[in-house]
């Protein structure tokens, strides 16, 4: 006797005395900030004038339409709009009391069911940036569909990235956007880009709103953090980030093909160094708290550009050095470093806000 055994079906269609049902096992995380307001849509583009619909509220119906369209909200009223024509519910200046599981049922000609887990979020999460550094938010999403909709905003302006559509505004030409996950990339920060990113998610399940707010600074009056270092002597590449959690990923990377020194493996809840590497053979200290990376005994042949990336749920940060190792001779003189300035630094070691990751 053969043994068949089925994964959950994601929709699931049956039809039984004429009624078509549909029903998901899936239930869809919505993300949304305190204060703001998202739209659940029921997954359907119109209703029948014989449907009934209900939104359930953990086990209490907060919402219903009958037929004829006969609206009735029953909790959260002040909070709740209910649209008709598709059976989608507005949750307007939402509150942790909101958060929880929401169910929407339909019963007519056909009868669909959807769920959605909403959570709610409290503060404005904040990332803090180097100028000239580049950082991606995130959109949750993981593969934009084609009815899918993604609008960016810098305050009230909307981020045009579409060269396509005709000239960019000189202030979005550093940023690019994701066509599968619609995350932008924004290259090279400035200080005037500085302030609040949010972005409208409007898919076939939901709408959602998200809000993250960027601090971009210098390491100095002139960009650039001068660090004094000869051979032998260890080095520390400070992030200047302090918020990195135990889930985030860190990775540090060497030279202009980004081959991997060090990185975090928070599922293993170990360091991964590059054995096959002998220049960073027992060289490198990360500190998983910071990102900050020590190389020690440091030696001419690890001169170069050095990136850290960082990976959070919201957003991900890269960092590039350039490093610079003099080397002594007998005379005092330093190989490796000229011009006028080499009589007044005997060694030295850049750090340079670079361009372009």
């Amino acid at each position: 006797m053969r043994n068949h055994s089925f994964l959950f079906w994601v929709v699931l269609g049956l039809l039984v005395d004429g009624v078509f049902v549909s029903v998901t096992d899936e239930v869809k995380p919505v993300s949304v900030m305190k204060g703001d307001s998202v739209i659940l849509n029921a997954g359907v583009s119109e209703l029948q004038s014989d449907d009934m619909l209900e939104w359930i509220f953990g086990e209490v119906i907060i919402a219903k339409i009958e037929e004829k369209h006969k609206i009735s909200i029953n909790v959260f009223r002040d909070r709740l709009e209910l649209d008709s024509q598709n059976g989608s519910l507005t949750i307007k200046d939402i509150t942790n009391e909101h958060e929880g599981l929401y169910k929407v049922d339909i019963r007519g000609r056909s009868e669909t069911s959807k769920r959605f887990n909403v959570t709610v979020r409290d503060v404005v999460e904040s990332v803090s940036v180097v100028e000239g550094d580049t950082v991606t938010l995130h959109t949750g999403v993981t593969d934009i569909q084609r009815d899918d909709q993604i609008l960016w905003k810098f305050g009230d302006q909307v981020i045009n990235t579409d060269r396509l559509s005709g000239p960019v505004d000189a202030r979005w030409r550093n940023i690019d956007q994701n066509d599968q996950t619609g995350e932008i990339i924004i290259r090279n920060t400035r200080i005037d880009q500085s302030g609040y990113y949010k972005v409208e998610i409007n898919t076939i399940s939901m709408i959602l709103h998200r809000k993250l707010y960027i601090a971009v600074g210098v390491f100095s009056f002139d960009g650039v953090k001068k660090m004094p270092v000869m051979e032998g002597d260890s080095v520390t590449l400070q992030t200047r980030i302090t918020n990195i959690a135990g889930d985030d990923q860190i990775e540090w990377t060497f030279g202009p093909q980004n081959t991997s020194i060090v990185k975090t493996d928070r599922e293993n809840q170990v360091l991964v160094y590059n054995e096959y590497d002998v220049r960073f053979t027992d060289k490198l200290h990360l500190n998983i708290q910071t990102g900050d990376l020590t190389i020690s005994n440091t030696k001419t042949e690890i001169s170069g550009l050095y990136q850290i990336k960082i990976i959070k749920s919201t957003y991900s940060l890269q960092r590039s050095f350039n490093i610079v190792v003099g080397v002594s001779d007998r005379s005092g003189s330093v190989s490796g470093i000229s011009g006028a300035s080499v009589g007044l630094m005997v060694w030295a070691v850049t750090v340079f806000l670079l361009q372009e990751v």
